[in-house]
């Protein structure tokens, strides 16, 4: 996950207005661990403190959309609610194609991992995580509106979204997702900037970016609030971890 703010991109104060939620989403505990591709045991973990694991990764490169299923071991108790993510990758080095077979490819793959968790009893939520550039943005709101119109309906839709796409390079007011997680990390040269908005307004303002909240471990606390928290690792987690994490919150 690499998190970019522009230079000059400003959160625009506006009156706190959390949207009405899917009602799946609102299953959901109000934090949520990020289980990133490596071997993870959170057996551990508080009964209230949910997690979204990569299930699948898709890297799209030039003409290619390679597809590579979880291959790390993780493990949960029974009752911890669990997310599945759909990570994808558009090269840099390779710009793919971004036509209609890697876009058919990557909705294929969300609807098939949301399809496999519907029969696990558990809260029937599916994650998109497909970080863009400028120029791409119009593929990734095709992607999202094909998989909404092909999910179930009583299947939620989450996408996370660079911290820009919240604040001044605001771009997703009709963008047909459930729930948008903005990442308050790695934000580039205004970090600063922001978080010190985020501090003033006690969280994002724009409309679609007030419900979550995603941050990282290894970056200073993001003084904000929203009703729930995805909490991203770069290693993997620990108990001791989670402890020094939740008592800053």
């Amino acid at each position: 996950m690499l998190c970019v703010l522009g230079l000059g991109y400003w959160l625009t104060p506006t009156p706190k207005q959390h949207p009405a939620q899917h009602p799946a989403v609102m299953q959901l505990p109000p934090h949520m661990l990020w289980a990133w591709e490596r071997r993870e045991d959170l057996r551990w973990l508080p009964a209230n403190v949910g997690v979204a694991y990569v299930a699948t990764s898709i890297e799209l490169e030039g003409a290619i959309a390679r597809t590579m299923p979880r291959a790390y071991a993780l493990q949960l108790r029974p009752d911890t609610v669990a997310v599945p993510v759909v990570h994808v990758d558009a090269s840099w080095r390779r710009p793919p194609a971004l036509d209609a077979v890697q876009q058919a490819a990557v909705v294929s793959q969300v609807l098939a991992v949301a399809a496999r968790h519907a029969d696990t009893g558990q809260p029937r939520v599916v994650q998109l995580d497909f970080e863009v550039r400028q120029s791409q943005r119009a593929f990734l709101r095709a992607v999202v509106q094909d998989i909404r119109r092909q999910l179930p309906a009583d299947t939620a839709l989450s996408v996370t979204a660079l911290a820009s796409w919240c604040a001044g390079d605001y771009w997703l007011h009709d963008l047909p997702a459930d729930e948008i997680v903005p990442m308050a990390f790695r934000m580039g040269r205004d970090d600063a900037l922001l978080r010190t908005q985020l501090t003033r307004d006690g969280g994002f303002t724009r409309p679609r970016c007030q419900s979550a909240l995603g941050t990282a471990t290894d970056e200073p606390a993001v003084l904000a609030h929203a009703p729930r928290r995805y909490h991203f690792s770069p290693t993997a987690w620990t108990p001791q971890q989670w402890q020094h994490v939740s008592g800053g919150l």
